[in-house]
């Protein structure tokens, strides 16, 4: 990764004088990608973290984890322990969202990790929203972070938009349709991209 990394440094820095400036300020980048988990199970712990500080969210998490020995349960076993999922804090409308999540893999209604591989980012998201409770933005994150998708731009992340704005200078926040638009020149490294992003100050 760490060359293709480089080469969306070199591609995006080429871009404009604010990208090549924030580039050689931020450092290189060092997204971390992490597979340990199968994509809907990433899906399933970014529900925690919806519309949750990190931390509250991070502690949720881990007493769902508790409930299994610390280790991330089966589709089977989260559904045959649905009574308990309450008990670690999350909200009714994240229980069933997770509960869908492990029905909809058993069933085959979502992609497996095998599949994912043949989808292309909008098949997967079109996909995975057909789940109530799971948005782009959470479709995306698994993109990014755990499938390491090159090219997603999540464009209803408020800290994108803002950064973004910041970035270039625009009087005021422009909307998930404008950065959409804005940022096609940045394919096919717009991961990268929103990465430095967050990282600005």
């Amino acid at each position: 990764m760490v060359a293709l990394y480089e080469e969306a440094e070199k591609f995006l820095g080429k871009q404009s004088e604010q990208w090549s400036i924030l580039i050689q300020r931020i450092g290189p980048c060092c997204l971390k990608v992490s597979n340990e988990l199968l994509p809907h199970q990433s899906i399933i712990k970014s529900v925690f973290f919806q519309q949750l500080h990190p931390t509250a969210a991070a502690a949720i998490y881990q007493r769902f984890l508790d409930l299994f020995n610390n280790v991330f349960p089966t589709e089977q076993d989260i559904i045959k322990n649905k009574n308990l999922l309450s008990s670690t804090g999350l909200s009714k409308q994240k229980k069933d969202t997770i509960l869908s999540i492990a029905d909809g893999y058993l069933k085959k209604s979502i992609p497996s990790e095998k599949k994912i591989k043949l989808l292309n980012d909008q098949e997967i998201i079109e996909q995975y929203i057909q789940i109530k409770g799971v948005g782009v933005w959470t479709v995306q994150m698994m993109l990014i972070f755990n499938q390491g998708r090159l090219d997603v731009m999540p464009s209803s992340d408020l800290a994108i938009r803002k950064k973004y704005s910041l970035l270039m200078q625009k009087a005021c926040q422009i909307t998930p349709t404008q950065l959409i638009k804005e940022t096609e020149y940045l394919s096919p490294y717009r991961t990268i991209a929103a990465w430095y992003l967050w990282q600005m100050k």
